[in-house]
């Protein structure tokens, strides 16, 4: 009876070293004599932030402070914000260390920036440090999402990878006065007509700023 009871301890630590020797960390569950059972890794994100305002949970982030912005009329059409710091903090909140893996960020299905992980970084039950980038918006809504282990590299319990933004920049990106169109208007005195009619001139119109 006590060899038995070593043959399956033996065997169950067999089959744990096999599974973190596998690719992509643990790369499938398995089942080990008595039961054992070896899991996955699971990537995801905390939390993220742009400027002072998390981005990671749902609804509609509204961007109204230049305070974040280092640039305006940036990007190759020159109307769009540029934010000091976009985040988010990556982890594993699975059983196994995840082999390497990419994350891809994309604004509004455009990708925009590539964040390569290596085998072991996003240790099992672990958050690591916040990864960091400037992003380029557009003024109105702009849609982000990051999608980790874009490639699939990854075997994991939860393949729910995507995290999407919802961000509405209220701020004069493309340096016409208005913002998203609308705006940017002041009054100035009417000129006079043909005539120099006198009256006309103490008119009053609303003009958009040339």
């Amino acid at each position: 009876m006590r060899m038995n009871v070593k043959l399956a301890g033996a065997a169950a630590a067999a089959v744990a070293a096999l599974s973190l020797a596998l690719p992509g960390g643990a790369s499938a569950q398995l089942n080990a004599p008595g039961g054992l059972t070896v899991g996955k890794p699971d990537i995801t994100i905390s939390v993220g932030y742009i400027g002072n305002k998390n981005w990671v949970g749902g609804g509609v982030v509204v961007l109204d402070d230049m305070g974040p912005v280092i640039q305006t009329q940036a990007g190759p059409n020159q109307d769009m914000c540029r934010f000091v710091q976009m985040d988010y903090q990556p982890g594993n909140q699975g059983d196994s260390d995840a082999g390497a893996s990419t994350t891809k960020v994309y604004r509004d299905k455009v990708l925009v920036g590539v964040h390569p992980f290596g085998p072991g970084y996003l240790a099992a039950n672990s958050w690591r440090p916040f990864k960091t980038w400037q992003m380029d918006l557009r003024e109105g809504m702009n849609t982000v999402d990051v999608v980790m282990d874009a490639n699939k590299q990854v075997s994991e319990s939860n393949e729910n990878n995507t995290f999407t933004a919802k961000l509405n920049v209220k701020l004069d990106c493309d340096g016409d006065g208005k913002i998203n169109g609308v705006g940017g208007f002041e009054t100035k005195p009417s000129k006079p007509g043909p005539g120099g009619d006198p009256i006309k001139s103490r008119k009053l119109r609303v003009q958009p700023r040339g």
